[in-house]
């Protein structure tokens, strides 16, 4: 129309921003939107699916929650960096560790060398809502036979917004353990059963927004007590250095327990040694003691066999001087006067003669 020739928009001149660099796909801003989409499609996976296995984690409420029916069926774990696993999964996991450590053999584990047991494994138990899914076989039927089942998504209890994404970051709460008294671990009854009925089947994640509306004092009344530097955060993604920083505080974390854990070992082992001193010094103590009473005893006894030895010797020899005149006349001298020595010869002399 008018016969002007009009134009052809396929032109690079009529194009904007055509042939200028931010439209290349190595530029840097498309580079970093590219590693935002692939940490959030990572994180997706992470919080979907089994680390180990790689199954899809079923987020089903269970029947035995006592009535909740808001809060995650499926026993799962989580390690400190933030992946899930099936609790059974696991189990099986570090028992095949415990199988080649003892068999030398050289299988990639598949927990990681960050997981030393169970006890670095903490439950979770996510906030989950349902939609209704129109899909063909499944195993939830309504009951009238069409195979609608309802699909369960995570998300966090305060905010409402959807964890299961990968574009919500979240933690998990991992409770403080309260030490038992000597009272209860003689076998007293204690609360196990209300804190059963009331927390353990309580969501125990939630958003990091909502961690920042509430505070973590608010916080301590429904999801308490914990401590902050325990809360495990979800697929952490490594864009930022975020994930390489929870690895160095693992890391140190592990280290300082390690130190702890060989200083108390040294510490019985000195207070044994202790212990064992203070018996030996205290026998030596008794034995040094008694040394002295025994040698004491000792010569009260020879001292008494001596004087008893004496008084025998003097009385035979009494007896003797009496049944002798000679004698009894020289040494006796009872009931007659004192006599010179010339008086005791000259009757010494007589007797004889």
């Amino acid at each position: 129309m008018g016969g002007d020739g009009g134009t052809i928009s396929s032109n690079r001149t009529y194009l904007r921003g055509a042939g200028k660099a931010c439209h290349t796909a190595d530029h840097p801003s498309n580079a970093a939107k590219r590693a935002k989409l692939e940490d959030t499609e990572q994180a997706r996976l992470i919080l979907t699916t089994c680390a180990i296995s790689g199954a899809v984690l079923d987020l089903t409420p269970s029947k035995q929650h006592h009535g909740n029916n808001s809060c995650s069926g499926a026993d799962l774990v989580v390690c400190p960096y933030g992946k899930l696993y099936k609790r059974e999964e696991a189990l099986e996991a570090l028992l095949r560790r415990s199988q080649q450590i003892n068999s030398s053999s050289n299988v990639t584990d598949a927990l990681g060398s960050h997981v030393r047991g169970m006890k670095d494994l903490h439950p979770v138990r996510f906030y989950v809502t349902s939609a209704p899914s129109n899909g063909g076989n499944n195993n939830n039927n309504n009951g009238n036979g069409r195979g609608t089942m309802a699909r369960y998504t995570a998300t966090c209890p305060i905010t409402s917004g959807e964890i299961g994404s990968g574009n919500v970051p979240s933690f998990v709460i991992v409770r403080s353990k309260n030490p038992k008294s000597k009272d209860e671990k003689k076998g007293s009854p204690s609360n196990d059963n209300d804190e059963t009925d009331g927390i353990e089947f309580s969501p125990n994640v939630i958003s990091e927004r909502a961690i920042k509306e509430m505070g973590i004092e608010g916080l301590q009344s429904e999801y308490g007590p914990f401590e902050e530097r325990n809360m495990i955060r979800l697929a952490p993604p490594k864009a930022g250095g975020v994930f390489e920083e929870i690895q160095r505080m693992w890391e140190a974390r592990v280290e300082e327990e390690h130190v702890a854990k060989m200083q108390k070992k040294k510490y019985k082992k000195r207070k044994r040694g202790t212990t064992n001193e203070e018996v030996s010094a205290k026998t030596k103590s008794e034995t040094k003691t008694s040394l002295p009473i025994v040698a004491a005893a000792a010569s009260a006894s020879i001292q008494g066999k001596k004087t008893s030895v004496a008084d025998e010797a003097r009385s035979n020899i009494q007896t003797k001087v009496a049944n002798n005149a000679v004698l009894s006349s020289l040494f006796g001298g009872a009931g007659k006067k004192n006599q010179t020595e010339k008086e005791k010869r000259d009757a010494l002399f007589t007797r004889n003669c």
